[in-house]
């Protein structure tokens, strides 16, 4: 019973060491601006902003498949590093004078 008990601290200890890498890394990818972008990319690719209706069955599904992703990240945006959101917003949309060029 001890050796049980043991076993499963082990690999809770296993899993919080795992999780706290995953946050560190995605922190790393979102401090630079080359991370940003491949986010931001996902983000689109989620149709994230975008209506996901379609009226088969099975598309409907698989782009809320690619949403559900899209919130995903949206949420360990926000849950990890929520100042950098705004960040990749202004570097990957374009400003009203740039489209105007």
């Amino acid at each position: 019973m001890f050796e049980d008990a043991e076993i499963l601290q082990k690999r809770e200890d296993e899993q919080r060491l795992k999780d706290f890498q995953d946050e560190q890394d995605f922190k790393w990818l979102m401090a630079d601006s080359r991370g940003r972008r491949l986010i931001w990319r996902q983000l689109e690719a989620a149709c994230l902003f975008h209506r996901i209706y379609d009226p088969h069955p099975q598309n409907l599904a698989f782009n809320e498949g690619k949403r559900q992703h899209g919130l995903w990240l949206l949420d360990r945006i926000n849950t990890l590093c929520p100042h950098l959101y705004q960040v990749m917003v202004a570097e990957n949309t374009t400003k009203p004078d740039e489209a105007n060029a």
